[in-house]
């Protein structure tokens, strides 16, 4: 049972480009659970016009699923190992949409994801963990495009969760490098309300590399 589920211009990266240039990387998507007591939970992830290229922990292959035991405070556990969240990576053919977003300088780059992850409802550990991750590429490009992608990209990126948690909230970011700065409609950002069995997920891509 799933439960995650334009007019071309120069800032507008569209699925033809994409396979001139190769599949972009679809990079350190993680999945965090909340449940609200100890659960048993299955995780099956599946991929449109992608192919992994990184999973940790690994999962069984044929089918794309993790079997694992949750807990309230974010851990989780297989077998006897410990995570804190679930990982992956792909190659991916899926479109980003950078037609709106936000015009990010190097030096405003920290104080930009502070920001928006609080606005998404990234809970301070989340939003160090995506920080760190992320604050090196903005810091590098000096001046770049960031667009957070929409339901329509999440499509293609399917989880189907049992038991079913009760609030998803997924965060991508999509990273272009500009050289001058140009003029774009910004995004409205619309956050997310935790309740009962939550699932967090954050990922992103540079789409220069």
């Amino acid at each position: 049972m799933g439960i995650f589920g334009s007019k071309r211009n120069k800032n507008h990266i569209c699925k033809d480009s994409y396979e001139r240039g190769g599949p972009k990387k679809v990079k350190k998507p993680v999945l965090y659970l909340y449940p609200e007591e100890i659960t048993d939970v299955e995780i099956k992830l599946t991929l449109k016009n992608s192919k992994f290229s990184c999973i940790y922990p690994n999962f069984n292959e044929s089918e794309n699923t993790w079997k694992v035991k949750a807990y309230p405070n974010g851990e989780i556990s297989i077998m006897d190992k410990k995570y804190p969240y679930l990982f992956w990576e792909a190659d991916s053919y899926v479109a980003q949409d950078l037609s709106k977003g936000f015009v990010v300088k190097a030096e405003n780059a920290q104080e930009f994801l502070e920001e928006k992850l609080k606005m998404f409802g990234l809970n301070e550990k989340e939003s160090c963990d995506f920080i760190t991750y992320w604050l090196p590429v903005l810091i590098k490009n000096k001046l770049s495009l960031c667009s957070f992608q929409t339901q329509k990209f999440f499509d293609n990126f399917l989880y189907d969760i049992m038991p079913k948690p009760k609030t998803v909230l997924r965060v991508f970011l999509s990273i272009k490098k500009l050289k001058e700065e140009i003029k774009i409609e910004e995004q409205e950002i619309k956050e997310v309300k935790r309740e009962g069995f939550t699932v967090v997920e954050w990922g992103g891509s540079d789409i220069n590399n």
